[in-house]
């Protein structure tokens, strides 16, 4: 088994080398991949840079991009931000957990969803969800706002009584989300290896989805990889039918273990995921092209980190990408996507073409 503080620490511990990766990544914004869909970076610096450990970003219609910082560890400094088309970056919920792991390494805030003017924000330390009414937030002018005016909701506590990963040790880590049928919320849970679904009208919580673990095709002769692997779902989309899921695949982190499932959207739950495209390694996030193509995002453990093809894992699009987490098609800007770097804490603007 693989649990979130194994796995997801494996993302904070590059912070140590983010100011290396900075320089890499200043040289790469014109770096394009000839493919049927190309995507370039935007010539010049990145979109936005300072962010400390971030981990989600989303898009409002005004084209506001709002991102998750996880911030330092050593105080409680977490914080959503956002940033205007033009690049100006204010903070504006501040104050959130910050924790140290036991690997030192700063860890908080997950992923985030914009709609209807409220942000949906997902809290991997507390397992929580926090719901926050930013529909008359005007970046510049309105002053942030203390995390401890919201109100948190219990994501950890349910998922771990439902125990969907059993019979690993009860765990939740609440990592992104998705809208789905019906208007309610789908989050993938990293440590529980689930789905969990919220309904809107109600807040009641279910289980929707589990992963199961799967062998590890190292073992045994990596002396510290374990006889199975966690899937360790993270990136999750719906494409009005079915949402598809990707994995990072737990420690020892082969080559090729990740998986893009695919999960029936009309259940009954819980939902057995299928297998929709194999040989991926360390995926983070995936985002469909207007044709409804898949991109996703791969971290960069055992393979550099890039943006690829979901129907072809032989297909990069842009590549080297820094540690990516999060990938985002903007719906103000056409072929518009940005990609969240969590080692330097950068946002690199790509253009496609097709």
């Amino acid at each position: 088994m693989i649990k979130k503080r194994a796995t997801f620490q494996s993302f904070r511990n590059l912070l140590i080398v983010s100011g290396f990766l900075f320089a890499v990544a200043s040289c790469l914004q014109d770096h394009p991949i000839p493919n049927p869909l190309t995507l370039s970076a935007v010539q010049g610096p990145p979109f936005a840079t300072g962010l400390k450990a971030p981990i989600g970003i989303t898009e409002d219609p005004a084209g506001n991009i709002w991102v998750t910082e996880a911030g330092s560890g050593t105080v409680n400094n977490g914080q959503v931000t956002v940033i205007t088309p033009a690049g100006a970056k204010y903070p504006v919920i501040t104050g959130f957990v910050s924790a140290v792991s036991p690997e030192n390494s700063p860890e908080g805030l997950n992923h985030l969803l914009y709609k209807d003017g409220k942000l949906y924000i997902l809290h991997g330390t507390e397992d929580k969800l926090y719901i926050a009414d930013v529909a008359g937030f005007v970046p510049g002018v309105t002053a942030p706002f203390a995390a401890s005016l919201l109100t948190g909701i219990d994501i950890g506590t349910f998922v771990r009584n439902a125990h969907p990963n059993a019979p690993d040790p009860k765990d939740s880590n609440p990592y992104n989300l998705a809208f789905g049928p019906g208007g309610d919320l789908f989050i993938t849970d990293a440590g529980g290896n689930a789905i969990v679904r919220r309904n809107q009208g109600t807040g009641a919580l279910s289980i929707y989805a589990i992963f199961p673990d799967y062998p590890n095709p190292t073992y045994p002769s990596a002396p510290m990889g374990p006889p199975t692997i966690d899937p360790v779902p993270t990136g999750i989309v719906y494409n009005g039918t079915n949402f598809l899921v990707t994995s990072l695949g737990g420690f020892p982190f082969p080559t090729g273990i990740s998986n893009i499932f695919q999960v029936s959207g009309t259940g009954p739950a819980p939902v057995t995921p299928t297998v929709y495209k194999t040989g991926f390694s360390s995926l983070t996030d995936i985002v469909l092209t207007p044709g409804g193509k898949p991109l996703v995002t791969e971290f960069g453990f055992s393979t550099p980190g890039r943006v690829a093809s979901g129907d072809n894992p032989a297909t990069s699009l842009f590549t080297p990408a820094i540690t990516p987490v999060d990938i985002l098609l903007s719906s103000k800007n056409p072929n518009t996507y940005y990609v969240l770097y969590y080692g330097p804490g950068i946002i690199v603007k790509l253009n496609a073409t097709n």
